[in-house]
């Protein structure tokens, strides 16, 4: 049965002004400046969202309680991200300051540990998904699924890098689209009326793609995304402006909802052969990274690449029977 969080929205959309639109510039703005900052300040970027959890009173008594945090979803989404944001922020501080000594900074500074922001991007992909299925669109939660499948293997193709510990992942740019249609489609319909931030997340995400690619570094792209994120939700858990300032009430079709959900499914499964060829065919050394951090790779690693995908080859069945064939063929 489709529940769609959003259908409770009646009588005329929203309309789109002036308003509105200077409104996602300006918050889009402010989304910018805190991701190049978190990106460059790996300190700040574990004290901020520490000391942030310590506004869940106001979650609870705030002002904005009847309009913030409402459904299970958001409070666990709220928490599942501010508290992980906090330990990838002691991460970067122990890989960018190698003096501090100790068992945990040790262990945080381990390449192994990266699969802590691995895990914790599939559960948050995981939550959503299951939302998705409880409000009636499976098509989008099949794309959920179809994205914790192909996330790039932690630690082979994450790392810590540089003087400040950015962050990198090196998602594909088809990942990286899918996500965030899959979001959007999501947000579109996952939210009662009371907590509806499509427009805000049409910011959110919109600056998590542009970034990477005006910095010329597509490997960002997750690093933008868990910097945008927090930002969305601590405004909704204090106090959610966005219905006034932006708002997106009315705009929720359920018709377009699930036709979005299928043409999602339809791009992620074509988008699945091709991820996992790539890692059958140790091909995903190469195409998972873009750009100058591909060629940086290939200058210092491609002949050991080259070996692994002429190994791959020589092992493939049909590669064996054909050499078979060719030595039978030449000793008649």
């Amino acid at each position: 049965m489709i529940m769609a969080a959003s259908e409770a929205v009646s009588g005329n959309p929203a309309p789109f002004t002036w308003v509105t639109a200077v409104s996602m510039a300006v918050f889009c703005a402010v989304l910018w400046l805190i991701v190049d900052y978190m990106r460059k300040h790996p300190r700040p970027s574990m004290w901020v969202w520490g000391l942030s959890i310590l506004t869940f009173p106001l979650w609870i008594w705030g002002p904005g309680r009847d309009i913030g945090l409402i459904n299970w979803f958001s409070w666990a989404k709220i928490l599942s991200v501010l508290i992980p944001l906090t330990v990838v922020g002691a991460m970067r501080i122990a890989a960018s300051e190698p003096e501090r000594q100790g068992k945990v900074w040790t262990l945080l500074r381990n390449p192994r540990f990266l699969w802590f922001p691995y895990a914790i991007l599939f559960l948050n992909i995981t939550e959503a998904t299951l939302r998705d299925a409880q409000i009636g669109n499976s098509w989008n939660a099949a794309v959920g699924l179809g994205l914790c499948l192909t996330i790039p293997y932690s630690p082979r193709f994450w790392e810590m890098t540089g003087r400040n510990a950015e962050l990198v992942a090196y998602t594909t740019a088809a990942w990286n689209f899918l996500y965030t249609t899959w979001n959007l489609c999501f947000t579109f319909g996952g939210y009662p009326p009371q907590e509806e931030h499509f427009a805000a997340s049409i910011c959110i995400l919109a600056v998590a793609e542009i970034y990477p690619l005006v910095k010329g570094r597509p490997e960002l792209y997750i690093m933008a995304r868990i910097y945008t994120l927090p930002v969305l939700m601590l405004c909704i858990g204090i106090y959610n402006f966005f219905p006034k300032v932006m708002p997106s009430d009315g705009w929720f079709n359920e018709r377009v909802w699930l036709i979005w959900g299928g043409v999602n499914f339809a791009l992620t499964v074509p988008y699945l052969f091709w991820h996992m060829w790539q890692l059958h065919s140790s091909k995903a050394f190469i195409t998972f990274r873009r750009g100058p951090a591909r060629a940086e790779f290939l200058e210092r690693h491609g002949a050991e690449v080259q070996e692994l995908i002429a190994m791959d080859r020589s092992l493939d069945a049909g590669v064996l029977a054909a050499r078979e064939r060719e030595r039978a063929a030449a000793t008649v």
